[in-house]
């Protein structure tokens, strides 16, 4: 069977990953690459020299040339929309790294491409993959907690680093003053698409959303949100997000409270009972856990399993960080607009 030829948007961390997973897997291949540091082109080059390699402007010059089966989108959170549909309009399918866009717009752009392409539109959550947060979320889906009233998630990290120039890992699109990331939807992704996961199909009705831009990170927008969510059956839901916590990363990630029992930093706790910790899955992601998600996408493609991480929970994500903004400007709270 012949290989899948991929193309790689932002040859990074993420994508470098999933180019060693690629090649571990063996059932595709790097043809064309996208990169803006003329360093890096270089050394692809070098490693690939028989790829086409071309700058963040020439995405869709490289995009047309290469003919690519698939395009691997891990590059800055701003373009995932618009590369995502070129690609879905060539024929492509595609993997995302979190998040799927950073507009609700570009969202529904990318869902509307999909269905006229027939391809597959896999995002990358990969906490779903980790332990102890993943299984959290499996043990509350699974009903471990009773009936659920509230979930909480967090994102707390420490990005200076990667924000200001002196920072060992400086990546400049994060604080780029046109188009910085906004961390409630790059890094706010993880728990909220948890939640989501145990919530099943229960929509979110409306969330209130306070922020700030007092930590001192060097983004130049909020690097603090608290988002309150109103699901339609009852359960309340609050996300902390936050890029400025100094020397602090992650921490609690996800909480789940329920009428018979709390799942609390990978423990079940039940009244007059010892805590129980949840036991490690045999298959655990370590790190961006790449080599599960890259893994599950290519079996989907293949007709081996079902999308688990498909645009659903993409648009609906964004949806909710879409609103959450919304809020943070009005002051108030505002409803969800909901997809199944």
């Amino acid at each position: 069977m012949a290989k899948q030829r991929a193309l790689i948007i932002g040859p990074g961390g993420a994508g470098t990953a999933v180019m060693k997973v690629f090649e571990s897997d063996g059932r595709a291949e790097c043809v064309a690459f996208v990169e803006k540091s003329a360093e890096r082109r270089a050394e692809l080059a070098g490693q690939y020299p028989n790829a086409l390699i071309g700058d963040e402007t020439q995405y869709r010059k490289v995009l047309a040339e290469a003919g690519p089966d698939i395009v691997v989108d891990a590059g800055p959170d701003h373009l995932h929309g618009p590369n995502s549909v070129a690609a879905l309009q060539a024929g492509c399918h595609v993997l995302i790294e979190k998040p799927m866009c950073t507009t609700l717009e570009d969202a529904k752009a990318i869902r509307a491409a999909e269905e006229a392409s027939g391809k597959v539109v896999m995002l990358d959550y990969t906490m779903r993959y980790s332990h102890p947060w993943g299984t959290v979320m499996h043990a509350a889906k699974r009903g471990m907690v009773g009936k659920i009233f509230y979930l909480g998630g967090f994102y707390v990290h420490d990005m200076w680093d990667y924000y200001n120039a002196s920072g060992g890992d400086y990546t400049p699109w994060r604080s780029d003053p046109d188009n910085p990331q906004n961390i409630l939807f790059g890094g706010g992704v993880h728990p909220l698409d948890m939640i989501l996961v145990i919530m099943e199909d229960v929509p979110v009705t409306d969330v209130y959303c306070v922020g700030n831009q007092l930590a001192d990170s060097g983004m130049p927008m909020e690097d603090c949100f608290v988002v309150t969510m109103t699901f339609a059956n009852g359960v309340v839901g609050k996300l902390l997000v936050s890029s400025g916590c100094s020397g602090w990363n992650f921490g609690q990630m996800l909480e789940a409270y329920g009428t018979e029992g709390t799942l609390y930093e990978g423990k079940l706790y039940r009244r007059w009972k010892d805590p129980y910790e949840l036991p490690e899955p045999e298959k655990v992601g370590v790190g961006h856990a790449w080599g599960l998600t890259v893994v599950d996408f290519l079996d989907v493609i293949d007709g081996k399993k079902d999308n688990w991480m498909n645009s659903t929970y993409g648009i609906r994500n964004v949806s909710i960080c879409d609103a959450a903004m919304k809020s943070l400007r009005s002051g108030r709270a505002e409803k969800v607009e909901w997809f199944e």
